[in-house]
């Protein structure tokens, strides 16, 4: 069908050419906020994105569906890292510092997205279809703890260097610089350790002298002299053979270079090999024998946790149960927490963050049990209390989710930021919901805002998709000004999500069109039909009193 005809049939005017008629495009550039998009609204986080597709077919009657699909997602990820890092300073008493810091970061990204997408096709019809809310908070609480760390520092000869060493009571402090390989550079590697006085009874006080430490891993050398409190010089280790090729014949592996300076340090023996091997620990990495042994870990400490069930135990995980003073007794009493077979991590988690029985007992006395563990490690890193549970069952959340408790605490929603929803008749709000309103920021005074312009029992989801969006009271108050009594709320939110506002509608009102369906204005908005185009078609020859042939008109010609 051609366009002059189309222009001949509904209006019974002469034909124009199409050169005497400005053809407009389908689509009109939107400026927002200094944004621009083609019919997107850009909003601050969480984003609120609103898309108008247009699907353009030349047909008599054009029917606009405006799907409205406002979709929250909350996502909560509390993250514990526990990170064991032992740093073994090696001396005759091997310090080794395991630190355990688990750090639980609770984000919230609470994303509504309303999609409204009007399609051209037969009779004007806006059909908004309302998805509800879906906020699904993923909590995973998993700290893997792992000090299997193989700390090869390369270029550097331990084996002799210059020492600088400072009395404390009965201590001696000494500092340990070894060089570079094929240079005399001493500041790429040093180690402090302390040792006990007694075992040096012999210092060079006066003069320059040598004195020496022996034992089964080899012979340290010292060279230099003291002045006061404070002495300095070169020194040498020579290890023993013997011992270093029965470790490497009893299946220790990964041995480095400098491995027998530190297995001197730590003071390792034939004996204490022989029964890593007995307890199921030969073929170990040397780095993991070096690291036991600073933590003293013995026969009767891996027994014992065999006995309880822990067999195999990771040599990682026994030196970081050690540092932290965790027994096999400890780990036994999960019981009356109610936990069997505990993951060693989670016992780890357990200990660094100090959760006690009471602790976990005080769930349970305000009727709150079965707490997967991994929640209450998070529970404890985010501070939640028996009392702050307790306050939300109060509030009617009887049987919130663990998740939900953790999403509520994580966005600082309390019992009162519920009951403030509760005393304005949102009594069976959902836990999702609150969390949605909290990231939206949605108060009960703005909830108030709508009810005080006779918009009541508005809908949580719509709630959120009105937040979103920017919408306010102001803003429907302006179109109940133009006459639009009893509006729903899924109708108002197309018509913010266009960008269709009281002043719009005020323009076809000037040109004669009253009364227009509120339905019907995504449907202009969408095809681009404004009053100026309205209007310059009117001053062209083409009018009529029924807006619908404005939008075929400039349906014909796109």
């Amino acid at each position: 069908m051609k366009n002059n005809n189309i222009t001949k049939k509904l209006y019974n005017i002469p034909t124009l050419q199409h050169s005497n008629i400005m053809k407009p495009t389908i689509f009109h550039q939107l400026c927002r906020g200094g944004k621009i998009a083609l019919a997107c609204f850009v909003l601050a986080a969480p984003v609120a994105s609103a898309q108008v597709v247009v699907t353009p077919t030349p047909v008599v009657t054009p029917v606009v569906t405006s799907t409205v699909t406002p979709i929250v997602t909350s996502i909560v990820t509390p993250v514990i890292t526990s990170t064991l890092t032992p740093v073994i300073t090696t001396a005759v008493n091997a310090n080794v510092n395991a630190v355990v810091t688990p750090v639980v970061t609770s984000t919230i990204n609470a994303n509504v997205h309303p999609f409204v997408n009007p399609v051209i096709n037969v009779s004007p019809m806006v059909n908004p279809v309302i998805v509800p809310p879906v906020v699904i908070p993923d909590v995973d609480v998993n700290p893997d703890v792992n000090v299997d760390v193989d700390v090869n520092i390369t270029d550097v000869d331990m084996m002799e260097g210059k020492w600088f060493a400072t009395i404390k009571g009965d201590k001696l402090e000494i500092e340990f610089r070894g060089k570079t390989n094929d240079t005399d550079d001493y500041h790429q590697w040093s180690n402090t350790e302390t040792f006990s006085l007694s075992d040096f009874p012999n210092l060079p006080r006066t003069e320059k002298g040598e004195f020496s430490l022996k034992r089964e891993a080899g012979t340290l050398v010292f060279t230099g002299k003291f002045e006061d409190d404070m002495g300095f010089g070169t020194y040498k280790l020579t290890p023993n053979k013997e011992l270093g090729d029965y470790i490497k014949n009893s299946g220790v592996t990964d041995i480095h270079e400098n491995d027998p300076f530190r297995w001197f340090s730590v003071n390792l023996t034939k004996s204490y090999v022989e029964m890593l091997a007995q307890n199921g620990y030969k073929d170990i990495a040397s780095h993991n024998l070096i690291s036991m042994c600073a933590m003293k870990v013995d026969a009767a400490y891996i027994q014992s946790f065999k006995a309880i069930g822990y067999n195999d135990v990771a040599p990682h995980d026994l030196v970081a149960m050690k540092s932290m003073k965790i027994t096999a007794d400890y780990v036994k009493n999960f019981g009356q927490f109610g936990y069997k077979d505990v993951a060693l991590h989670d016992v780890v988690a357990f200990k660094s963050m100090d959760i006690s029985a009471d602790y976990v007992k005080g769930f349970a006395e305000v009727g709150y049990n079965n707490i997967p563990i991994h929640n209450i490690i998070a529970f404890k890193s985010e501070k939640i209390t028996p009392e702050y549970v307790k306050g939300l069952m109060a509030a009617g959340f009887k049987d919130i989710a663990p998740h939900d408790v953790i999403a509520f605490k994580s966005m600082d929603i309390t019992a009162e930021y519920v009951k403030g929803f509760k005393d304005i008749g949102y009594t069976d709000i959902a836990a999702h919901d609150i969390i949605a309103f909290k990231s939206e920021k949605i108060t009960p005074e703005y909830v108030k805002g709508f009810t005080s312009i006779g918009m009541k029992d508005v809908a949580a989801h719509d709630l959120i998709a009105f937040k979103s969006l920017e919408i306010t009271p102001d803003y429907i108050k302006g179109f109940i000004d133009l006459g639009y009594n009893d509006i729903q709320a899924h109708a108002i939110i197309p018509l913010k999500s266009m960008n269709i506002t009281p002043d719009y509608v005020n323009g076809f009102k000037k040109l004669g069109f009253k009364d227009i369906p509120l339905h019907d204005l995504p449907a202009l908005k969408s095809t681009g039909v404004t009053p100026e185009y309205v209007a310059e078609m009117q001053q062209k020859g083409f009018k009529s009193d029924n807006l619908r042939k404005y939008m075929e008109l400039k349906n014909s010609f796109n």
